[in-house]
């Protein structure tokens, strides 16, 4: 079920000025309530939100104390104080910390050009393996992407190309590269981490993953491909779940074909817009 991350209300103390104290009560005890459904239905106690909230609530309660109390922060307290009997000592993983300002000097800034500007999609791979090591590193960056309140609602899965069968042709059409691909990454989106109003903000945030790892796995030279295909659920997405055991709330947003770079390949040439074209300031 969509569970209430706390980070908005680290926002707020990140904040600092006008903070209105007591602030975040409601979105605390929804997320009580949802913690103990969970439990109730055989989840685990030391899942990562559960913990991730947890510390928040330290955060909560350690920015209040001493200049405001009432009957909500004591609830507040008793919220924490029963968790943390129940959670396990662990490293934090909420509430906020401090970030110097980055200054990238000049040389940084062209590594970071020429990464931006030598990513191709690629269609002719070289035939060597791809390391998995390289891969999983490429993955770990890629989830440094923004997502709404950190609920990180995306899921990747490789698949190989000795299994593609298990996608009962769902890449039909996309040309005669895929034999030259090494591997296959289904990027989908998990649904159950919005609420309803949020509608379709899963496929916005799997997005932004997968655009992340098109530049993490370029910079460790592993080339890929987008692979666009339909994203309304049907009964072959349903067989091709069942095959690769992924669970019913997330869905497909896209694939990414990947494999080693050649030493030179040929690409199509992609003549980009220029910023007068796609910009417009009022």
């Amino acid at each position: 079920a969509y569970y209430p991350h706390p980070k908005s209300c680290i926002y707020k103390l990140n904040s600092r000025n006008n903070v209105r104290l007591g602030f975040g009560y409601a979105k605390i005890k929804e997320a009580k309530i949802l913690i103990e459904q969970y439990i109730k239905n055989g989840g685990e106690i030391n899942a990562k939100p559960i913990l991730m909230f947890a510390d928040a609530l330290q955060e909560y309660l350690k920015f209040h104390q001493g200049k405001y109390r009432d009957e909500h922060i004591c609830e507040i307290e008793n919220i924490y104080n029963e968790l943390k009997c129940k959670i396990s000592p662990h490293p934090i993983m909420g509430g906020y910390q401090v970030i110097s300002k980055t200054t990238f000097s000049d040389e940084e800034i062209k590594i970071i050009e020429n990464l931006f500007n030598k990513r191709h999609s690629i269609r002719e791979f070289s035939h060597l393996p791809v390391d998995h090591s390289k891969l999983k590193k490429a993955i770990q960056l890629a989830t440094c992407c923004p997502s709404a309140c950190n609920r990180q609602g995306y899921r990747c899965y490789i698949i190989s190309k000795e299994k593609i069968h298990l996608l009962d042709n769902w890449l039909d059409g996309i040309g005669g590269f895929s034999k030259d691909v090494d591997k296959f990454i289904m990027i989908t989106g998990k649904i159950s981490v919005y609420r309803k109003a949020e509608e379709l903000q899963w496929v916005v945030t799997a997005t932004v993953f997968a655009s992340y790892l098109t530049i993490s796995l370029e910079a460790l030279g592993i080339g890929c491909c987008f692979i666009q295909r339909p994203i309304i659920p049907n009964e072959q997405q349903d067989s091709i779940f069942t095959k690769l055991n992924i669970p019913k709330d997330e869905q497909i947003v896209c694939v990414l074909g990947i494999g080693n770079l050649k030493d030179e390949y040929k690409v199509p040439i992609s003549y980009r817009l220029p910023v007068e074209d796609i910009l417009t300031e009022k």
